[in-house]
């Protein structure tokens, strides 16, 4: 335009701006902003509501402050678009005093603030300001629902649920996916049919979500209900997300052979959908089978980490195969994994292998895993009760007694669920 002649102006500028809303092209952004300068329309009400967007988006918070303050005129656009830059980085104690200072507050900017809370994890705040608001929409309900639900208080979620006037998809979907991630799944799956009722028509991520709740529930009926449903909706299932939940669902539901079928059928299988398979066919007494994929997946060059190092261990401990296991194990040196793993996923494998141990009688590797896991995790006593378990089995009773003792002499309780095996006499 500017080749021709032509004269950006106070409608162009905005949308100029806009094109450069992102941390990538700030610099783009503030040269349009120095070319508004110069053309004498940097104090349009527009313009300049639009590089306040524009800065906040970017996280040039000291930017946008200049040109808010700078303002001669500034609208309820104005305002917001400032207290949305102070939330974006985490500055809610200026997001909020501004938003007391607003001469005009929409349902807007009352949202706005809350998401701030919500995504810092300040529930307590945030529930604070939404029972504070005038006017509330369905956008302010699913702010509040989805904070509860990401943060497991699912009794708040779906009381703010119930009381919402007005339920949109992204509401339904917060509430089912909050069930499903907080291992509440029959939940999830009565919300669903609930919603099916209102003739509410699920998205993708709602079926995600779904699918989630059936693995963990293990239902095979439902599971093929949701497969079938599926088959005949316009939701596409070649999608990555959903397929690879579509096959960790038929796996983990009993459905092997649908969930290889699907499996087999994508052009390029990954790391998920691999792990998927490999747990569908352990938990389902597959252990040779599981053990086979996971071998097919090293031969075609996949890097395994930690998350698939437990998965395989863990099907190695089901199925009694500890030597298969403890191979598995060993391999995990060469990646360096066992340094650099989480404590949870590393105690994870460890326990896994513990757990082949006791299945099959073997102390002498027992006590090797058993002793590791007491430095990782000295405090779990699930791991004490496993060899303990693992001695009673064996008759070595004293052994026995002296796990026990170092139990005592550390403080720690059994927990309710281990069960030490009742000594003779």
């Amino acid at each position: 335009m500017k080749r021709e002649e032509g004269v950006p102006d106070r409608y162009t500028y905005p949308s100029l701006v806009k094109a450069c809303a992102s941390e990538a092209k700030v610099w783009e952004g503030k040269a349009i902003h120095g070319s508004a300068v110069r053309c004498g329309v940097d104090g349009d009400v527009f313009v300049s509501t639009s590089l306040i967007d524009l800065y906040g988006k970017c996280r040039e918070i000291l930017c946008a402050r200049k040109v808010f303050y700078g303002m001669s005129e500034r609208n309820v656009v104005s305002w917001t678009a400032m207290v949305v830059g102070y939330a974006s980085v985490g500055d809610l104690d200026e997001a909020r005093r501004l938003f007391d200072q607003m001469p005009q507050r929409n349902v807007v900017s009352w949202n706005v603030i809350i998401s701030g809370f919500v995504k810092l994890g300040d529930l307590t705040n945030a529930r604070r300001i939404f029972d504070q608001m005038p006017e509330k929409n369905v956008v302010s309900f699913t702010t509040m629902i989805d904070g509860y639900a990401k943060y497991g208080d699912m009794a708040s979620a779906r009381f703010l649920f119930d009381q919402a006037p007005n339920k949109d998809i992204v509401a339904w979907s917060a509430l089912i996916s909050g069930y499903a991630q907080n291992g509440q799944p029959n939940e999830a799956l009565k919300i669903f049919l609930e919603m099916s009722t209102r003739n509410v028509k699920p998205d993708e991520f709602i079926m995600v979500s779904l699918m989630s709740a059936c693995s963990q529930v293990g239902c095979l009926q439902v599971a093929k209900w949701v497969d079938s449903y599926l088959s005949q909706s316009s939701i596409d299932v070649r999608q990555d997300h959903v397929r690879a939940a579509l096959i960790d669902m038929n796996a983990k539901c009993g459905n092997i052979e649908r969930a290889t079928s699907l499996f087999e059928a994508m052009p390029k299988q990954d790391m998920i959908s691999y792990c998927s398979m490999i747990q569908g066919l352990s938990v389902h007494g597959r252990g040779n089978q599981a053990v086979a994929l996971f071998n097919k997946m090293l031969n075609e060059g996949l890097a395994p980490d930690e998350v698939a190092f437990t998965v395989i261990l863990t099907a190695c401990s089901r199925a009694g195969l500890v030597e298969e296991g403890w191979h598995f194990f060993e391999s995990m040196r060469p990646y360096d994994l066992l340094k650099s793993m989480p404590m949870e996923p590393h105690a994870g494998a460890w326990g896994a292998l513990l757990g082949a141990c006791k299945l099959n009688g073997n102390i002498e590797l027992g006590e090797l895993v058993a002793n590791r896991l007491f430095e990782i995790e000295p405090l779990n006593p699930g791991n004490y009760v496993l060899l303990s378990n693992i001695y009673a089995a064996a008759d070595c009773w004293f052994d026995v007694s002296s796990v026990r003792d170092k139990m005592e002499e550390q403080g720690i309780k059994k927990i309710s669920g281990c069960s030490w095996i009742s000594s003779k006499g």
